[in-house]
């Protein structure tokens, strides 16, 4: 039985059932993640992005998330949503217009590419 013992809150705070950074371990861990090479911060990246379970988790793959991007590097999802939209273009081909205009594309190119060997004999 503890009596008087006081619980030291430094690494989180508290709200309802769940567990945040607070305000000066966030800044101490944006501050320590800022000096971390981009190799090291795409690692954690993609660490936090799979082992994201918890609020504290997200906050911390949050501040990577933002050194990355504003060192002007791609972060996970980002690169996810590029593979997204050119699976989408690529589907886009796929519609009745999208292979006919491909037909007429491939057409006029081999068209166009025939014609000066014909014209060497």
């Amino acid at each position: 039985m503890l009596v008087g013992a006081k619980i030291k809150k430094t690494y989180f705070s508290c709200l309802g059932k769940y567990m945040f950074l607070s305000s000066a371990d966030s800044v101490f861990f944006k501050s320590r993640a800022e000096c971390f090479s981009n190799s090291k911060l795409h690692a954690l990246d993609r660490y936090w992005s799979i082992n994201n379970s918890h609020p504290m988790h997200e906050q911390m793959h949050k501040i990577i998330e933002d050194i990355l991007n504003t060192r002007g590097e791609k972060t996970i999802k980002q690169s996810r949503l590029d593979l997204v939209r050119n699976f989408e273009r690529s589907l886009s081909i796929s519609t009745p217009m999208g292979r006919l205009s491909a037909n007429i594309i491939s057409f006029i190119s081999f068209f166009v590419t025939s014609k000066p060997n014909q014209t060497i004999f």
